[in-house]
């Protein structure tokens, strides 16, 4: 019994850190982002927005698409906030709607982000 009672004592030895087996690893990410006008890119990103709700539904390409849709807002964002700092917010609501249906499965809100992209293109392109 003694010996049954011991054995797990016996197994709980010191840790000992040994640095020469450390390593670091650098990772670097580069995102090239779309380039053109509001104009240009608009219509891409009305698109995508458009068939998110479908990639949400089957699971195929959301998380790429909602990326997308990030990367064609930061490419227009300085454009849209010099011509149109009130809309500036909406925008946000659009991307993150979006970001908020890939990541939970929601189709609704990547239909809702739809019904808001339509009106923002509108009414950054009619001047």
């Amino acid at each position: 019994m003694v010996a049954l009672a011991l054995t797990p004592l016996s197994a709980c030895a010191p840790t000992t850190y040994d640095a020469s087996l450390a390593t670091t690893v650098a990772i670097s990410t580069t995102t090239t982002l779309p380039v053109g006008t509001a104009a240009d890119l608009l219509p891409v990103m009305v698109d995508e927005v458009k068939g998110l709700s479908a990639r949400v539904e089957s699971g195929d390409g959301d998380n790429e698409a909602a990326a997308r849709i990030a990367q064609l807002w930061a490419a227009i964002a300085d454009e849209v906030t010099a011509s149109h700092p009130d809309l500036v917010e909406d925008f946000e609501f659009v991307v993150s709607r979006c970001e908020l249906a890939a990541e939970r499965h929601r189709p609704a809100d990547a239909d809702r982000a739809y019904r808001n992209i339509v009106v923002l293109a509108e009414t950054v392109t009619a001047g």
